[in-house]
C-alpha cells in the first residue's frame, strides 16, 4: 500500500484532492489499486427500491412504534390481584395456633385467598379494618337509597322496600315449587 505525501504549497493541495472515486489518471499510476469484480460493481450501483415499498417500510415502522407504546400502556394497566381473607376461625377462637400455617390459594381472575391470616394482624377487631373501594361505594350507596326512602316517605310517596336475603330466598322457593308443579302437570 502506497501512501500519499503530505502536500507542501496550496498547488499540491490542489492536485492531490481529487474527487471520490478516484479518477482513471490515478489508478494508472497508482500500482495498488485493482478494479472491482462486475459483480460487486453492480451490487454497488443497484436503483433504489420502489417508492411503494419505502412507504410500506415506513408505515411498518410506524405500526411498530405504536404497537410498543399500546402494549406498554395496556401492561401499566394491568392491576394487582384481589386478596381475599379467608377465616377460618370463629370469633370464640380468634387466635390462630403457633403451628397453624397461613394457607395462600391462587384463584382464577387475579385474585388470592388467603387462609389463616387476617388484613390488620392477630386481634384487631373487624370494624377497625380500613375498607376497600367498593366497599365504601357499596356503603354510600346503601346509604344515598336509604335517604331516598326516608324522603319519599316524608313526601307521602312510595317507599322502594329492600327485601331480605330471607325474603329473596323464600319467592325462589315459591318458584321452584310452582315449576316442579308445571313440570309433573298438577297445575
Amino acid at each position: 500500500m502506497s501512501y500519499q505525501p503530505i502536500p507542501q504549497t496550496d498547488d499540491d493541495r490542489r492536485a492531490s484532492s481529487s474527487s471520490f472515486p478516484p479518477s482513471h489518471a490515478q489508478h494508472e499510476t497508482d500500482p495498488s489499486y485493482r478494479p472491482l469484480r462486475r459483480s460487486v460493481q453492480e451490487e454497488f450501483n443497484r436503483p433504489p427500491p420502489s417508492w411503494w415499498k419505502r412507504i410500506l417500510l415506513v408505515l411498518a415502522l410506524l405500526f411498530m412504534a405504536w404497537f410498543s407504546v399500546w402494549l406498554g400502556r395496556k401492561g401499566m394497566e394491568e392491576q394487582k390481584p384481589t386478596i381475599i381473607y379467608a377465616s377460618r376461625y370463629s370469633d370464640e377462637h380468634k387466635y390462630r395456633p403457633a403451628a397453624s400455617p397461613v394457607i395462600t390459594e391462587y384463584l382464577s381472575g387475579n385474585r388470592i385467598r388467603l387462609r389463616g391470616a387476617s388484613i390488620g394482624g392477630v386481634g384487631i377487631a373487624e370494624e377497625d379494618i380500613p375498607l376497600t373501594p367498593k366497599q365504601i361505594e357499596a356503603r354510600d350507596k346503601k346509604r344515598r337509597e336509604e335517604a331516598k326512602n326516608k324522603a319519599r316517605e316524608k313526601m307521602g310517596l312510595r317507599v322502594k322496600k329492600r327485601k331480605t336475603l330471607k325474603e329473596k330466598k323464600e319467592e325462589e322457593m315459591v318458584k321452584v315449587r310452582e315449576l316442579e308443579r308445571k313440570i309433573k302437570g298438577e297445575v
